[in-house]
């Protein structure tokens, strides 16, 4: 039989307040030391790498290369409205 959280939170209602603060304080550790521990993005990139799923990390784009990044113009009505009809 599996509890459901709502049976959880109703059954810590009826405890002392003390008690209460004490789980509070308990799941706030666990959650911190949890989201503490994910891993990060290099160490994805990383496990990708060893498996096999991406033959090389992607260098890094800069702040400087995203201020330098201009849209390209293109003649004739936008590629969406070619995609669009298209699909049609």
């Amino acid at each position: 039989m599996e509890i459901t959280p709502q049976e959880i939170i109703s059954t810590v209602q009826t405890f002392p307040v003390s008690v209460q603060e004490e789980i509070v304080e308990t799941l706030q550790k666990n959650l911190e030391k949890t989201i503490s521990s994910a891993p990060n993005e290099d160490a994805i990139e990383q496990i990708l790498l060893a498996k096999g799923l991406i033959s090389e990390i992607p260098p890094r784009s800069t702040d400087n290369e995203e201020e330098t990044f201009a849209p390209v113009e293109v003649d004739g009505k936008p590629l969406s409205e070619t995609i669009l009809e298209e699909r049609e």
